[in-house]
């Protein structure tokens, strides 16, 4: 018994070491397996978060009334890309928005400081966006989701 349980363990083991199994174990022909190395569904299928189409309509609403040319704010974020790839100028800016954290001296971009500006609940400055439920002058947490998206994915535009 134990000779045959050893056995077994050792044929798995081969097996998994190997890649003896069929790529499909649905019983279908090998036209009709997947190649599960080279394609990824989950990226094929969800479309890309850009700013011009994602993006911008959340911060033209949430961010342009103070960042804009003519606001307090420094920058344009709200309508223009390019500023979104300025580095922060502000200390005053949470430590997520440097690449050194409290240090403060490696800034990252205005677009990567969005982030952690929303959830600190930093910006929209002076809205109450620490409070639950959020007010709606503060970022709701799906459109912060879409602005982490937006993040991770490389800020594209």
């Amino acid at each position: 018994m134990m000779r045959t349980l050893a056995c077994s363990a050792v044929a798995l083991a081969a097996v998994a070491l190997f890649g003896c199994l069929p790529a499909s174990t649905s019983g279908g022909d090998a036209s009709t397996t997947m190649d599960t190395a080279t394609s990824d569904t989950a990226t094929d299928t969800a479309p890309a978060v850009t700013y011009t189409k994602d993006i911008k309509p959340i911060f033209m609403v949430k961010c342009a009334p103070c960042h804009t040319t003519d606001g307090q704010g420094g920058h344009n974020i709200g309508l223009n890309y390019a500023d979104a790839m300025l580095p922060v100028m502000t200390i005053d800016a949470p430590a997520g928005c440097f690449k050194d954290g409290t240090a403060k001296t490696m800034p990252k971009t205005i677009g990567e400081c969005t982030l952690p500006a929303i959830m600190e609940g930093w910006m929209p400055m002076a809205m109450g966006c620490f409070n639950t439920p959020r007010p709606d002058t503060c970022v709701s947490l799906t459109e912060q989701d879409v602005v982490a998206a937006w993040i991770a994915a490389g800020m594209p535009q």
